[in-house]
């Protein structure tokens, strides 16, 4: 699974995206923030290695700059909520790195999945995992590449409209 948002790309309309019912509330995403079974979640902020950081977008289909390390040296060095997906080895296997305030707003920016671990429920609960950490007062936000769209409504995101970009350069 690979997630958010890719130049130039821009979500379809989310209006066509398979849809399942919207998870309402804070209590129903925590119900699902606990790590499948065989996974550990922690915070890692500060703490991830940049080359793991690359290896696990690497074995996602997550489309990032994965060769330019000092640009993924600073996404990790400026993101403030970093819950990472561990096996019982202690390999990374996925992660969810955002942006938020932790008041009233969280980009989730990065949800990645190691793919030989898709399908076992761990991408949904890191992003449960991730609200759970900003709490209910916090709305979070995910912009998604055109394929995983219907993922997202599946895990019972609720799809937006609202939104305007002013893309990145390179």
């Amino acid at each position: 699974m690979a997630a958010t948002a890719n130049a130039p790309d821009l979500p379809p309309d989310p209006a066509e995206a398979t849809s399942c019912p919207v998870l309402k509330g804070h209590a129903a995403w925590v119900a699902l923030a606990p790590a499948p079974e065989g996974v550990t979640f922690a915070r890692e902020e500060g703490r991830l290695a940049v080359e793991e950081f690359q290896s696990v977008i690497r074995r996602s289909d997550l489309n990032r700059p994965v060769d330019d390390v000092p640009r993924l040296s600073a996404m990790l060095a400026h993101a403030n909520l970093l819950v990472t997906a561990r096996d019982g080895s202690g390999r990374l296997v996925g992660l969810a790195r955002s942006l938020t305030d932790f008041a009233y707003c969280c980009y989730l920016s990065d949800l990645c999945v190691d793919e030989a671990w898709q399908g076992r429920g761990i991408g949904r609960a890191l992003v449960a995992e991730t609200k759970r950490i900003v709490g209910p007062s916090s709305m979070l936000l995910l912009l998604s590449a055109p394929k995983p769209m219907a993922y997202y409504s599946r895990i019972g995101m609720e799809p937006v409209q609202n939104g305007f970009i002013i893309r990145r350069e390179g």
